[in-house]
């Protein structure tokens, strides 16, 4: 149990945050080399498979029909040791065939400067656009922080409203917990808080909530659509 001091300390260092993605911007899975050789490419053939080819480990294809999600795709990766892969703006029981966006990606850094591969989610197919108020978006985050959510507001082109299309989840470690559920609203900006702005759905340690409006047959490619979190990190 952590002591009295540190969660005052924690507390004063809370952190707000906001975050917000459209169409084909959440990053579904985030990658990073552990080889420390070149990367030739890493490559994402959206109905088949992710690809990464490394000097040091060689060509390592991760194929959809064998890891059928998100999370066994990451979990295969990460046991293989040449890249490390966490789950970022999506679930881990998301089907991974023809849901990510297609092609060679191109690397970037976190905020934390380490160099980053970002496996983005084809909102289109996935019918879905997803965010994650989450402490560790970084690779290297340090544990022991928690997040608040305190607002949803999202503007999404969608087939048809549904009940249960708006959710909030939340995930420990591998765990994923749905503990929200609402009517979504097609095209109109919507804005869902809680208490009239006064409450906030809150993780333990190290939980991630996760954000998502969806719908079951269609979601345009529209350059209108996202979904934001306003939240707090401590």
């Amino acid at each position: 149990m952590a002591s009295l001091d540190s969660l005052r300390v924690r507390k004063q260092l809370q952190t707000g945050t906001v975050r917000q993605f459209g169409t084909d911007g959440p990053v579904a899975i985030r990658l990073r080399n552990l080889t420390g050789g070149a990367v030739t490419s890493v490559t994402v053939t959206t109905a088949t498979n992710i690809v990464m080819i490394t000097a040091n480990g060689g060509t390592d294809t991760y194929a959809f029909a064998t890891y059928t999600t998100y999370g066994a795709v990451v979990d295969a990766i990460n046991k293989d040791g040449i890249f490390e892969a966490k789950i970022l703006d999506a679930l881990r029981s998301k089907a991974s065939a023809s849901t990510l966006v297609t092609g060679a990606i191109t690397a970037g850094t976190d905020d934390n400067g380490i160099v980053v591969w970002d496996a983005l989610q084809d909102t289109s197919a996935s019918l879905q656009i997803a965010v994650a108020l989450t402490p560790f978006r970084n690779f290297d985050a340090p544990k022991g922080h928690r997040v608040h959510l305190q607002e949803v507001k999202y503007g999404v082109n969608m087939g048809t409203a549904a009940v249960d299309s708006v959710q909030i989840w939340k995930r420990t470690g591998t765990v994923e917990t749905q503990l929200f559920g609402a009517l979504s609203v097609d095209t109109t900006e919507t804005t869902i808080n809680f208490a009239s702005g006064e409450g906030m759905i809150s993780g333990n340690d190290n939980d991630e909530l996760i954000v998502l409006v969806k719908d079951a047959a269609t979601l345009a490619d529209a350059s209108s659509n996202y979904v934001r979190v306003t939240g707090i990190i401590e």
